[in-house]
């Protein structure tokens, strides 16, 4: 009876999940787990994706949630198998993304005995997991079968709210694993009773946070209604789900204020913004040049994660400006001196915010339009110094500003960029200013690491079905080498851009950086350059690859890739120091150029 107990009890498992809302389960192999898998195999409605690495896995599924906005199912063997699921589990808890695990277990009876691949897998994850549920082992008893049905609904609603992200169910198995056929009366009676369950199909209710009110929102919106000068700042959103750019751009239109927004709002490349909207794209123009007799914004409203900007975050320590910040989870203001924490969807704060917007008068209107008027002269002024700064570079060989700018200038409409932490986030957002073309923009900011992105890339592409590239660094690519495996399975254009610029030169930008000057040795602990030929990489996976050392070379390149229907790695060597210097060069003939 063991056998086909089991067997009956991974089928209602999986087909609950199936009937709760459940689509892609991603697995890995391994003994244990089997019957899970043979029941994920056979039940209608899955997907199943086999990714032989646990953690090439995990961030596989995280790309598919951050882009279609519902959990991926994983499922791994005991032991160390879903130790391996551990950096993603905590990017999802930081990032809010939903995450459902599977891990298959041994049986109570050999825990602590010494039992090979046996470890305490309870509370694996600990507090990064928003709930735990141990299934114990199967039981045939109608309460134990109406309770396997509700615990895997409750876990997969649970990853979606009321505060998204991973959870985590222990399935434990006993041998014999492989899967039987009912022959006892017994057992075809406890089949029917699994028919019976899945007929009746799973509750899926789910309920979201509602969102401000207007009576909440009072004193913030008096507050917007008084000032001359308001500034709206657009962090990190989700590319998954309606983007909530229409009433971004209608808050800014309402409200008369500037609308700066980072690469990974949303809201930076989405087509011509519409009169009346001043659209920033350079946080150093509006927040560098703010000297002691320069007006201050009177109200900011910052939108989603905490920005990127490092000049945000300094101008936030020296000044003190009345500030709401905005985010649909958590209470995300690492500045601790907000004075408003609104947790709500963005786009509904942004249309209850317009609704209750009193229309200014004649001359707090022509203020308001004065100000955006200051704000705008100050971002052309800082693309100015971008393209003067740029194109001096030519001469030096390919910069990695150059490589950034014609990656996204080779992106058609309604593409999906994957941006990596470190500098290629930075450099987008540094030198590539908002254009024309919409484009979906996703990137690990839950804790910023740069793990994982070629799995996630991947899951991404494949969840998204366009062309996709994904921009990174050569250390970041190292980290993830074995995702190429799941890169080469991608059936749409799909371009994973190295930009090799000899390994670790965010720290080229950090104060460490005058220390390992005069001690050059000890760069090697912070710089980590892999010099390696990754085009055996390329040729290991079966994807393919191109070297660009100019800047013909990378745009025929990227031509080409974008037009495969697979994927291609295409390394760019850039000039190491390049970025780095860019910048400094940039804000120099920004403030240079400021009026006296």
């Amino acid at each position: 009876m063991n056998s086909a107990l089991q067997t009956a009890w991974s089928r209602l498992l999986f087909g609950s999940l199936s009937r709760a809302g459940l689509r892609d389960v991603v697995i890995s192999p391994g003994s244990r787990s089997t019957p899970f898998t043979w029941a994920a195999l056979n039940t209608s409605g899955l997907t199943c994706h086999a990714v032989p690495d646990e953690r090439s896995a995990a961030f596989f599924a995280l790309g598919q949630a951050r882009i279609n906005g519902r959990p991926s199912a994983l499922l791994c063997t005991s032991g160390s198998a879903a130790a391996h699921y551990f950096p993603a589990i905590v990017e999802a808890s930081q990032a809010y993304v939903p995450l459902l695990v599977l891990s298959a277990d041994r049986p109570f009876e050999l825990m602590d005995c010494g039992a090979a691949q046996a470890m305490d897998q309870v509370k694996l994850y600990g507090d990064f997991a928003r709930r735990y549920f141990e299934l114990g082992h199967p039981d045939a008893s109608d309460a134990a079968l109406d309770a396997l049905v509700r615990i895997v609904s409750q876990a997969l609603s649970s990853t979606l709210g009321p505060l998204p992200g991973p959870v985590h169910v222990n399935l434990r198995a006993r041998k014999p694993l492989e899967p039987v056929v009912a022959a006892s009366a017994e057992e075809r009676a406890l089949e029917r009773a699994v028919n019976e369950r899945l007929e009746r199909g799973a509750a899926t209710i789910h309920a979201r946070p509602h969102p401000a009110t207007p009576g909440e929102l009072e004193a913030l919106c008096a507050a917007c209604d008084a000032a001359e000068r308001g500034l709206i700042v657009c962090g990190p959103l989700p590319a998954s789900g309606a983007a909530p750019n229409a009433a971004l751009l209608e808050l800014a239109r309402a409200s008369g204020f500037g609308l700066l927004a980072e690469t990974t709002s949303q809201v930076r490349h989405l087509g011509e913004p519409p009169s009346g909207v001043t659209l920033l794209g350079s946080a150093e123009a509006v927040f560098e040049s703010s000297g002691p007799t320069e007006p201050l914004p009177q109200v900011v409203l910052q939108i989603g994660r905490p920005p990127t900007a490092s000049s945000y975050e300094r101008w936030l320590a020296r000044t003190r400006v009345p500030r709401a910040v905005v985010t649909e989870h958590g209470w995300l203001d690492p500045s601790n001196r907000a004075d408003w924490l609104v947790e709500c969807d963005a786009a509904l704060f942004a249309r209850t915010l317009v609704e209750r917007l009193a229309p200014p008068s004649a001359a707090r209107a022509s203020a308001r339009r004065a100000y955006r008027a200051e704000l705008e002269r100050r971002d052309t002024r800082y693309w100015q110094a971008v393209d003067a700064i740029v194109a001096a570079q030519e001469s030096e060989g390919l910069s990695e500003a150059r490589s950034v700018q014609l990656a996204l200038a080779a992106l058609p409409d309604g593409a999906l960029l994957g941006l990596g932490n470190s500098l290629p986030l930075r450099d987008v957002d540094s030198f590539v200013r908002p254009f024309t073309r919409h484009l979906r923009v996703w990137s690990q900011r839950g804790v910023n690491g740069i793990d994982g992105l070629v799995a996630g890339a991947a899951g991404a592409a494949r969840a998204a079905l366009a062309p996709s590239l994904l921009l990174l660094g050569d250390v970041s690519l190292l980290h993830d080498v074995g995702s190429l495996f799941l890169a080469r399975e991608v059936r749409t254009p799909f371009v994973i851009l190295m930009i090799d610029n000899a390994g670790g030169r965010i720290f080229d930008e950090l104060p460490i950086q005058e220390a390992l000057a005069a001690r050059p040795e000890l760069a090697r602990f912070w710089r980590t350059p892999p010099d390696l030929d990754f085009a055996h990489a390329a040729a290991l996976f079966g994807i393919d690859y191109a070297l660009a050392e100019d800047e013909p070379s990378l745009e025929a390149a990227l031509r080409k890739a974008l037009a495969l229907p697979r994927c291609t790695l295409l390394h760019a060597r850039v000039v190491p120091e390049s970025a780095q210097k860019a910048r400094a060069q940039v804000r120099a003939r920004f403030l240079a150029a400021a009026p006296s």
